[in-house]
C-alpha cells in the first residue's frame, strides 16, 4: 500500500484551474480505490479552491458534488492554516470545520509526510 499526498496550490484565477481542481479529487479517488492512503493538502491559492468547494452549491456544482463524493470516500483533505489565513478564506473553513495544518512555520510540513512515507504529487 503506497502512500500518496496530493498539495494543491493551483489558484482560482484561470479557467484552466477547474480542470486541475478537478483532476486532483478524481486522482484521489482513484488512488482510494486502488487500496492505497491519500490526502489532499490545499495549500496557497489552493484554499481559495477548498472553500468553493466545501459548499453544498456554487457556480462549480461538478465540483461540489465530487468533493462530496471524496469526501464520502473518507479521503482526508486539509488546509494550510498560514495561506487560509493569508487567502482570507480561514474563518469559512472553520466555519465548515476544516482541519488546517500548520506545523512548519504555520504552513503543512513536506519534509513530515516524506518521513511519514508519503509520495507527494504537487497542482
Amino acid at each position: 500500500m503506497a502512500k500518496v499526498a496530493i498539495i494543491v496550490l493551483e489558484g482560482t484565477e484561470l479557467k484552466e484551474s477547474v480542470a486541475k481542481i478537478r483532476h486532483a479529487m478524481i486522482y484521489s479517488k482513484e488512488i482510494k480505490a486502488s487500496g492505497n492512503e491519500i490526502i489532499i493538502i490545499f495549500d496557497g491559492n489552493g484554499t481559495k479552491w477548498l472553500d468553493i468547494i466545501s459548499n453544498e452549491t456554487s457556480e462549480y456544482d461538478f465540483l461540489n458534488k465530487l468533493f462530496k463524493e471524496i469526501t464520502e470516500m473518507g479521503i482526508i483533505y486539509r488546509a494550510c492554516g498560514f495561506c487560509s489565513a493569508r487567502k482570507e478564506v480561514r474563518e469559512s473553513l472553520s466555519k465548515k470545520n476544516i482541519i488546517f495544518l500548520s506545523e512548519y512555520e504555520g504552513h503543512p510540513d513536506a519534509g513530515k509526510l516524506i518521513n511519514e512515507g508519503y509520495q507527494i504529487i504537487i497542482i
